[in-house]
């Protein structure tokens, strides 16, 4: 999965600037926010792990609801054609 320069939902992902076991992170911009955004995109092979996604988007709501100084602030989290995804301060 590239998602360099191309769009992803109501971003244009710029560059890749981090990759895990469980996500690859990009940086991207959000034209209708003049902002730009840390992209977490979740891997294919856990699109279909429904326990997974459960969890994800779970730990996503709570994480929006946070506001703190020393936490990294969650815009946002969805899915874009089948790929799940957060959006946070970048």
């Amino acid at each position: 999965m590239n998602l360099i320069s191309k769009s992803f939902g109501q971003y244009r992902v710029i560059e890749e600037i981090g990759r895990g076991g469980m996500a690859i992170v990009y940086k991207a911009y959000q034209p209708s926010r003049r902002r730009y955004v840390a992209l977490k995109v979740l891997p294919a092979y856990f699109q279909h792990d429904v326990q997974f996604l459960k969890r994800f988007h779970r730990k996503a709501r709570a994480a929006k609801a946070l506001d703190h100084p020393n936490i990294v602030k969650v815009y946002e989290s969805g899915a874009v054609e089948g790929l799940n995804y957060l959006s946070s301060i970048c």
